[in-house]
């Protein structure tokens, strides 16, 4: 009994412990940082008179950069204010099997975003953005875009992950629970995601919804959840690349 009891404590112990005030507050201060990270590109694309709608490269090969160091940054704060690590916020190892299960996440998640962009265009019409997110994500070379693919493996997957799942989801889940938090996440995740366009609200909720769970059903492991973002995000840009060629 006093094992068990010892066991319950340590196990309290090692539990994070922010909750949703910590959990928003670290929201807030992402979607600020992104909307500063975006100033910040729009300035330095001016200082240099790079015409935003008729570049020779995606904007987004500079945004990208500059907006994910700054989530990595935030998160880190965060994390730090908390005396956490990141393996705390779920940075582990991946074995073969899970691997399989992202990479067929991936694919079921693209699936997943295609059917609802057509569904929505199919009751509001076509997405007034299409033109201008187009110019702005679209790689314009093979060169542009294994250099799209590379950040989205390496900087967004991780950086947007560690943020989402490993700290404000976990926030969420600490005090309301798993599927209360795992909803209140998604929602935030997407309106942040409607800053591009409006329509990509309801796709990127479904989606969080999905990586979110994945993030649940894996214990936690953020690497799982990341190489299953970056990956979807390499499928649609390769995908968009080649379907325009």
């Amino acid at each position: 009994m006093l094992n068990r009891k010892r066991v319950r404590e340590n196990s309290l112990e090692n539990q994070p412990e922010w909750g949703v005030k910590t959990a928003l507050i670290c929201y807030v201060t992402l979607f600020g940082g992104i909307l500063i990270g975006s100033l910040i590109v729009a300035l330095a694309l001016l200082g240099m008179k790079i015409d935003y709608l008729n570049s020779p490269f995606p904007i987004a090969l500079i945004s990208m950069p500059v907006n994910e160091a700054i989530i990595f940054g935030v998160t880190l704060l965060f994390a730090g204010y908390k005396r956490e690590s990141l393996r705390k916020l779920g940075l582990k190892k991946v074995n073969l099997r899970i691997l399989t299960i992202v990479s067929v996440a991936a694919l079921l998640l693209f699936l997943l975003a295609v059917a609802i962009s057509i569904g929505e265009e199919a009751v509001f019409g076509p997405d007034p953005m299409t033109d201008l997110l187009e110019k702005s994500m679209a790689p314009r070379d093979l060169f542009q875009l294994v250099a799209m693919i590379a950040f989205s493996l390496v900087l967004v997957g991780p950086c947007e992950e560690l943020a989402f799942r490993g700290f404000v989801q976990r926030g969420f889940e600490n005090s309301v629970g798993r599927m209360k938090g795992l909803l209140i996440a998604s929602v935030l995740f997407a309106l942040l995601h409607g800053l591009n366009s409006l329509y990509a609200i309801i796709p990127v909720f479904a989606i969080s919804l999905v990586l979110g769970y994945l993030w649940q059903r894996t214990g936690g492991n953020t690497t799982a959840s990341a190489l299953t973002h970056g990956m979807y995000n390499s499928i649609l840009l390769a995908v968009a690349y080649f379907w325009a060629v």
